[in-house]
């Protein structure tokens, strides 16, 4: 077999290499995060598959087997989307879903190329000839191609860093998050930078190469890309769980831990009867319970789905409810025990009770007394 063997395409395919020998690392690893895996196996496989390809075109591989050189997957426009949505998987979202079905348009590049390779690579086998390529690479499909994956690609990195430095902000008060945050962060930092140098050295060789492509200047391309196959691979085989860290997990322990406190912080005011107070505000319910406003306004709006002053009520009624329950409690008017449980006036103590009970205060007391 006579190829074409140097230093830098050899360090191009164990670099390629190296990631697919990861890929089967990280899928053995069985992390919890299996969506997060799923989409980040599928960032490495195709930067991988991105080097093997280069290194075998420029080894002359394909002059064993033709067809190969139009071989149907494209690797290039799964890169960035995969990369794109390894990174939104790590954050939860207001909905829980991470994946949405409105975004399956990024997929939309890869699937249209992935047809359009199909096809030629169906011509170059039925030929078993690289006449189809050559027509392609003619036609500047190829170098037309090359920048709007790039700059493609570039777009969803910073997408990507944007989700990032978002939930950095939401997650800043939960210590387990930092060291992910930073390596997630780091990574796409570097890879963006790395898009960003592709596009200036694939721009070189063509402004030096009369509008065609040379290896000469592709070479820092695919030496960069192996680089950080092995920065991620040693990040892999040595911190595996700063891929896959489940902010999801994280971030709904921290919650349940906080709702668990507060819970407790609440029911000691409600124990103290805090409610039957007609003029407490929010602030100064969240002062006794050593809490801001801001925190028990959205304790109560979500695990209660209440407002503040709904949930006043509530217990207000559940008050009421409870003196109509006692043996005295045909000595008092009902104004009069609403105005013991907190009500400052009869129109709002009527529309809340039946509001909340499903009749008039006088009818439930008829019915329980």
């Amino acid at each position: 077999m006579n190829l074409n063997y140097n230093l830098l395409n050899i360090i191009t395919l164990f670099g390629a290499i190296q990631g697919l020998i990861l890929c089967v690392f990280l899928y053995k690893k069985r992390i919890t995060n299996k969506l997060a895996v799923r989409f980040f196996l599928l960032f490495l496989f195709s930067l991988a598959f991105y080097n093997l390809i280069y290194a075998l075109l420029d080894m002359q591989v394909f002059q064993y087997y033709r067809p190969l050189h139009m071989f149907p997957y494209p690797y290039k426009w799964l890169i960035g989307a995969g990369f794109y949505f390894y990174i939104k998987n790590q954050f939860p979202s207001k909905d829980g879903h991470v994946f949405h079905k409105k975004e399956w348009y990024l997929f939309v590049p890869a699937i249209v190329y992935a047809l359009l390779r199909t096809y030629w690579f169906g011509i170059a086998i039925n030929e078993n000839s690289y006449r189809i390529t050559k027509v392609v690479v003619d036609s500047d499909f190829f170098r037309i191609h090359e920048f709007f994956y790039q700059f493609f690609t570039i777009f969803l990195l910073i997408a990507s860093l944007k989700i990032i430095r978002t939930n950095e902000e939401k997650l800043a008060n939960i210590q387990k998050s930092k060291p992910v945050i930073q390596w997630l962060k780091r990574l796409t930092i570097v890879f963006l930078a790395i898009m960003i140098i592709d596009v200036l050295l694939y721009s070189t060789d063509l402004l030096l190469h009369n509008w065609k492509e040379s290896f000469v200047f592709s070479y820092p391309t695919f030496i960069l890309n192996t680089a950080l196959i092995y920065w991620i691979g040693y990040m892999g085989f040595t911190k595996p769980k700063l891929f896959f860290n489940a902010f999801h997990s994280i971030e709904s322990n921290h919650v349940i831990a906080n709702q668990s406190l507060m819970c407790k912080k609440i029911n000691g005011a409600l124990d103290k009867e805090l409610y039957t107070n007609p003029n407490i505000t929010l602030a100064l319910f969240a002062s006794e319970i050593d809490s801001s406003p801001k925190e028990l306004s959205k304790y109560i709006n979500e695990v209660h789905q209440q407002n503040f002053s709904e949930f006043l009520n509530f217990h207000r009624i559940e008050k009421v409810k409870q003196l109509l329950a006692s043996p005295e409690a045909n000595k008092f008017t009902l104004v009069t025990l609403a105005e013991d449980a907190g009500f400052s006036s009869k129109s709002s103590f009527n529309s809340s009770f039946k509001k909340v009970v499903g009749m008039t205060p006088s009818a439930y007391k008829k019915q329980h007394t």
